[in-house]
């Protein structure tokens, strides 16, 4: 039979691990470099088993972020993530890792087989945005596109920072409503 003291002990270490978890959980360990086949999460997030990197430099529209192009509301978002998913096509996928994300997701540029810039060929194609903070290179690539008015800069849309934020294009925003019960 068990103590008090034991079980407070052992009560005390189940609550202390329950409480640290979360923290270990979503640590990421730092490394340089990954190769191999990746899968897309979203435009901007592969996947490298249960190891995930985030694009350096390019911030892609997410996987449910839609876009207005000539008039029309499109699926933006799913358009940038089966671009991805195709460049991924061209394995082993291969990523120099730059810093961290606010996820605590290594960072990287990551090139397929074909040598093919993930981050840069979004950019280039009109379905991510260039964070010159991290990569001063990709600002000259999105001028390009929004010339060429390719991709979303062919009409309107909201940048994926804001729209993590909430924003929204008025098209695309929705009304909430809550159940009243009707009063006699």
């Amino acid at each position: 039979m068990m103590r008090s003291s034991n079980i407070w002990m052992l009560q005390y270490l189940v609550t202390l691990f329950l409480i640290l978890s979360p923290c270990l959980a979503h640590a990421d360990p730092d490394y340089d470099t990954l190769s191999g086949p990746a899968r897309a999460i979203d435009a901007d997030t592969l996947e490298f088993g249960f190891r995930r990197i985030d694009l350096w430099g390019a911030d892609a529209l997410e996987r449910f972020q839609q876009c207005l192009i000539n008039g029309q509301s499109t699926a933006c978002g799913a358009d940038a993530w089966q671009v991805t998913t195709n460049l991924l096509v061209a394995t082993p996928i291969t990523c120099e890792v730059f810093g961290k994300s606010r996820y605590h997701r290594n960072m990287a540029v990551c090139r397929n087989a074909n040598g093919v810039d993930i981050g840069q060929s979004l950019i280039m194609r009109g379905m991510a945005v260039a964070r010159t903070d991290e990569m001063p290179e990709y600002g000259p690539v999105e001028d390009r596109a929004k010339q060429a008015r390719t991709g979303v800069w062919a009409g309107q849309f909201i940048d994926p920072f804001n729209w993590r934020q909430g924003v929204r294009l008025p098209e695309h925003e929705t009304e909430v409503r809550t159940w009243q019960r009707e009063t006699d």
